[in-house]
């Protein structure tokens, strides 16, 4: 057998035995090894996809991620215009409810500066809890006779907006409040009748200080707090000599003012007494001076002061 592969290789002649020359052979070996590598390529080809099918598929797997993307950010988009309209409608509110507090507050003002101490009566009286009985109460029975009555107007921030003068409190939403001019205010106003005849009326005006001015000292959110008051008792309460003026008194305390004078004061400084300013209520930046409420009481205390430092 070893002679026969050995006179194949060398390429004899064929023999009896059937074996082929070396040249026939390797025509017969370059064929069947064209064909099996046509057959490879040909299964090769049949496991990969097509281009076509490849290009096909990421054109759709790259659109479904482009439409994913697309509603996410228009999901994002409407959340964050949601969001808007909402702080601008609680702003919005909140800056109606100021104007509204302060145009009150104005009316207010007007009707309790009609009253005269010491001459108005029992029917302007009547007519002044009639038109403000909504807002008003009385301190206990009233009659013609003695009547205590007290009108509230106020507009109040929820009190997670109200911040906290605290150590340690930051205080960020007060904060930003100062900033977009919202803020806690009241009106407040009353009067006294005694024997058919008003005898004392008040009023005042109180808003919250911005919180760069609040004292860690107290555990209350301090307002900006001035009231006036006229009452036929002037003199018995104030009797010091040593006063610069004979019908009327100011004294200061944390945060605000109080000023009080007598129906015998001249008219045109009762009236500025009574002259409170109410930008306080709506303007944008905070109000920290009690003379940006009511100039006359601090011209008056300012007056006062320096005397006393002259003494």
């Amino acid at each position: 057998m070893l002679q026969h592969f050995s006179n194949w290789f060398r390429g004899k002649p064929q023999t009896s035995s059937g074996y082929f020359p070396r040249k026939s052979h390797l025509t017969y070996i370059r064929r069947h090894y064209i064909n099996s590598r046509h057959a490879v390529t040909q299964w090769i080809a049949a496991l990969e996809p097509a281009a076509d099918t490849v290009a096909a598929w990421r054109s759709e797997y790259g659109g479904v991620l482009l439409l994913f993307m697309k509603a996410v950010l228009r999901w994002c988009c409407q959340f964050l215009f949601a969001v808007l309209v909402v702080l601008a409608a609680v702003w919005g509110s909140g800056e109606a409810s100021q104007w509204i507090l302060r145009w009150r507050a104005e009316k207010l003002l007007s009707d309790v500066r009609t009253l005269e101490v010491g001459r108005s009566g029992w029917p302007e009286v009547q007519q002044t809890m009639n038109k403000w009985g909504r807002w008003g109460a009385p301190k206990d029975s009233c009659s013609a006779t003695s009547c205590t009555y007290s009108i509230d107007l106020q507009q109040t921030l929820p009190s997670i907006l109200g911040g906290s003068p605290g150590d340690g409190a930051k205080n960020w939403l007060p904060r930003l409040l100062n900033c977009i001019g919202l803020r806690s205010a009241a009106a407040r106003a009353g009067f006294t009748m005694q024997h058919g005849v008003v005898s004392e009326k008040w009023f005042g005006e109180q808003v919250t200080l911005p919180v760069r001015d609040w004292s860690r000292s107290v555990a209350y959110v301090p307002y900006l707090s001035v009231s006036s008051h006229s009452t036929v008792r002037f003199h018995d309460h104030t009797r010091d000599p040593d006063q610069i003026f004979t019908n009327r008194l100011v004294r200061a305390y944390p945060y605000g003012l109080n000023a009080s004078f007598s129906p015998d004061e001249e008219a045109s400084e009762q009236a500025m007494l009574m002259d409170f300013q109410f930008f306080c209520i709506t303007q944008l930046a905070p109000c920290e001076d009690v003379a940006d409420i009511l100039p006359e009481g601090w011209r008056t205390l300012q007056m006062e002061q320096q005397q006393q430092r002259t003494r």
